[in-house]
């Protein structure tokens, strides 16, 4: 398994992230880390952060294919407030760039709400609103 984040394009155009975690026991339950240059880094915190932005990319195909004749009947069949699928759905459009960085954990500074925020779908406006240059 390799110690650092590295990236795979496939065939349909899906870039696949493998991103080298640990998951290792503590009093206080579970915690998971980043082995990134030869040192562990807490990625509790960035993890939903990662998650959420993963499933924003998920549903936002769902949603493009036939399977839902409204977003509203996706979040219904997903049990689920159709503003957040939304919103969420919205995390889909991220440029490629912001998406490696938050799963590579080089952006932990900006929360999961921060990037909910983010209404437009232009990638340089983005990271304009984020102050990534």
């Amino acid at each position: 398994m390799p110690d650092k984040t590295t990236y795979k394009a496939l065939a349909n155009g899906t870039l696949v992230a493998h991103v080298p975690l640990t998951f290792a026991r503590t009093p206080c339950g579970g915690r998971l880390f980043a082995q990134e240059d030869g040192r562990n880094r807490d990625r509790n915190k960035e993890l939903a952060t990662v998650q959420t932005v993963a499933l924003g990319a998920l549903w936002r195909r769902v949603a493009a294919s036939d399977r839902f004749p409204t977003r509203f009947k996706m979040a219904e069949h997903l049990r689920i407030d159709s503003s957040y699928l939304t919103r969420v759905i919205r995390l889909g459009y991220l440029s490629p760039y912001i998406v490696e960085k938050i799963a590579a954990g080089d952006l932990p500074h900006i929360s999961l709400e921060t990037l909910m925020k983010i209404q437009t779908p232009v990638w340089a406006e983005q990271h304009k609103a984020l102050g990534i240059d």
